[in-house]
């Protein structure tokens, strides 16, 4: 078995090109993307009969295994590791009674390396994921050692799989939970951290099962890219094997990956979807710093966008992220560019390209906020600086640039020297890497809503695993008011109320600047809370964590430690389990329930309740005018129903702008992908 295995990966090794044909399907447009879109709605289901009756099976088929020695059962598991490797030579898979027996030993092994005793409802999902799809199970219903049995049917080939999560804490913590059962089942499990050398990582990926961040993994296919930029063929392989008897591995000493076989991806919706809104990309400087001219133009502009006044001299859109001058704004620009003192270099003087830099400047003032689409802060060399922060999840986006000026428009406008110009060395757009794979599936707490994205960009259909226990959350009507500042002093209140009867709290916020406000206003109320946004993203499971414990009280922007489980103690559950306020609807209602998730895990009590205003910013930018007006207008009891209606119209509104925004940045990413890829062959 051993030398079959080493035999498989000298090929893949060898032959790092020839692993996996790249698929180069055009993005599906008109009726195509349509009918894409209606196939993943009708796809979605819930577990077969068929798969409830093999996850009993396999359960029994445990329990008769139970009483074996520890020879016994290795015997046993070496005999259908074999079997699996020998069957996936031929490019088949396990099905019948080879299935039910491997995922059996699975099943007992885990039992006896962690003391965890599957349920039925994990076996299903392992037979999910093991199906290729999506297995969308409630958060606390154990979807890491759930992972465990499709990985290692996947592991038993000799060919690899990755396990996905969003970031390097979560891969650490979710190996070393699993190396037990791995090693139990003959496979061995290594994990990517973003500070191992090349030697290292390469390492990594020569075992069985590799966990890593979804970053880790994209990131060394284009560094993998850049160090074999051409992809050999055929004839040029074997003639370099030819003429390097000796070193069969020449021309390869710099990549890492050998091959991508199988994927497992964790919190699927969040990797998937969020993440790929924007493409990965490895950007080399340029070589050449910023010229004088440059920095000054960028200094004038945003100093001519700051003279304008809004609606008189330009119109902002909030829905559509645009500014637009208008004809009082143009002539008052022209006054304002002849001042010696705000004089443009001569490329930027004329009309048309003076007006195009102080759009830009007016974008990075009006649209580009502060703790809500970026944060500033000191680097590795302790110099200030603009990050990205992903207003889907709320992390933030190392080493990730807006384009075309906008960027070094903000960093002026923070006060900072603009960075210097980068070059796009290596890039690939998330669907195209995870199409790479030859086998994909995934698990996260919420996919439904997600579904026709999934199915349309990669083929995943989504399955409904139902939750061990029924849930016990009570899900309160949203509290609903006319201004900001009312809402979250209740929000502070509703607390306090609940720290002084000793249950737990965590109060989901939408931006950085929201969660330092609640926190604030905590802090005046004589209250301590723990604070996790994007400049806590080192502490976020540690935080999480503990924010099951009596009183405590956890402040969080509404993706913060996703794949982390929030338990309580009995003090806590006799208080009334884990209270979940949320501080305004999110613009996706996934994410709503995701965060509405922290609380009743695995059948615990629990209360979530949802704070929305008229001046939220989904409502304000994506609801009616009118229907704000006459919610605004209405009396206390109606104003209730209106603004509930307002929500719910505003927030189907923004997830079909987020989803078409996906959608462009889809399309957009096909197209420059395969100008890339020509360009760099």
């Amino acid at each position: 078995m051993v030398g079959a295995t080493r035999q498989v990966r000298g090929a893949d090794r060898l032959w790092p090109a020839l692993a996996r044909a790249e698929r180069r399907e055009e993005a599906l447009e008109g009726l195509d993307r349509i009918a894409a879109s209606m196939q993943g709605r009708v796809i979605r289901r819930a577990i077969s009969p068929q798969e409830r009756s093999l996850a009993d099976a396999i359960l029994e088929s445990a329990g008769a295994i139970a009483d074996l020695t520890e020879a016994a059962l290795d015997e046993r598991i070496d005999a259908v590791r074999q079997h699996a490797h020998s069957i996936a030579r031929r490019n088949q898979a396990l099905d019948g009674d080879a299935l039910r027996e491997a995922y059996a030993l699975g099943v007992e092994a885990i039992r006896r390396t962690t003391g965890l005793s599957l349920y039925p409802e994990q076996v299903m999902g392992g037979l999910v994921l093991r199906g290729g799809a999506v297995a969308e199970m409630a958060t606390g219903e154990g979807k890491t050692v759930t992972a465990i049995l499709p990985a290692a049917l996947a592991g038993w080939t000799g060919r690899g799989v990755h396990v996905v999560t969003v970031n390097d804490y979560l891969a650490r913590r979710d190996a070393q939970l699993c190396h037990g059962a791995f090693a139990r089942l003959g496979l061995r499990v290594g994990v990517l951290d973003g500070e191992m050398e090349r030697a290292e990582r390469r390492a990594q990926y020569d075992l069985d099962v590799t966990y890593g961040a979804d970053k880790q993994f994209i990131f060394d296919f284009l560094r993998d890219r850049l160090a074999q930029p051409l992809a050999p063929t055929v004839a040029s392989s074997v003639l370099d094997a030819v003429t390097n008897p000796d070193d069969r591995e020449h021309g390869t000493r710099e990549v890492v990956q050998r091959g991508l076989n199988a994927a497992i991806v964790d919190e699927a919706d969040s990797v998937l979807i969020d993440e790929a809104a924007t493409p990965a990309i490895i950007a080399l400087p340029a070589g050449e710093s910023l010229g004088a001219d440059t920095v000054e133009r960028y200094a004038i502009g945003i100093d001519l966008a700051r003279a304008l006044e809004a609606d008189r001299d330009y119109k902002a859109d909030a829905r559509t992220h645009r500014v637009a001058l208008t004809k009082v704004g143009r002539q008052r620009l022209g006054e304002l560019a002849a001042d010696p003192s705000r004089a443009l270099p001569p490329f930027w003087a004329g009309p048309r390209r003076r007006e195009e830099l102080v759009v830009q400047a007016l974008g990075a003032l009006v649209l580009h906020r502060r703790d809500d689409d970026y944060i500033v802060r000191k680097n590795a060399d302790g110099q200030r600086e603009v990050v990205i922060v992903d207003r889907s999840t709320g992390r933030v986006l190392d080493g990730r640039q807006w384009q075309l000026g906008l960027h070094q428009a903000v960093e002026v406008k923070e006060g900072l020297e603009p960075s210097e110009r980068r070059h796009t060395a290596a890039r690939v757009s998330y669907q195209r890497f995870f199409a790479r794979y030859r086998s994909l599936a995934g698990m996260t707490g919420t996919g439904w809503e997600v579904a026709p994205e999934l199915w349309r960009a990669y083929g995943l259909r989504v399955v409904r695993v139902p939750t061990h226990r029924p849930i016990a959350r009570v899900e309160r009507t949203d509290r609903t008011f006319t201004s900001e500042d009312t809402k979250f002093a209740d929000v502070a209140k509703a607390a306090k109320v609940a720290h002084e009867r000793g249950q737990p709290v965590l109060v989901g916020t939408r931006s950085v600047h929201d969660s330092e406000r609640v926190a604030s206003l905590l802090g005046d109320e004589g209250l301590q809370c723990q604070v996790l946004n994007a400049r806590h993203e080192a502490q976020e499971a540690a935080i999480v964590e503990r924010a099951g414990r009596a009183g405590a009280i956890t402040v969080a922007t509404s993706m913060a430690g996703r794949g982390t489980d929030i338990k309580l103690d009995d003090e806590a559950r006799d208080a009334g389990g884990l209270l979940v306020l949320a501080v305004e609807r999110h613009h996706e209602r996934r994410v709503d329930r995701q965060l509405f998730g922290r609380s009743g895990r695995q059948g615990d009590v629990g209360e979530a309740i949802a704070f929305v205003s008229l001046e939220d910013e989904m409502v304000v930018r994506y609801g009616l005018a009118p229907l704000r007006w006459m919610a605004r207008a209405a009396p206390g009891p109606l104003r209730a129903v209106l603004a509930r209606l307002l929500v719910r119209q505003a927030q189907r509104s923004a997830t079909r702008r987020w989803m078409l925004i996906r959608d462009e940045s889809s399309k957009i990413d096909a197209w420059v992908d395969l100008a890339f890829h020509q360009q760099t062959r």
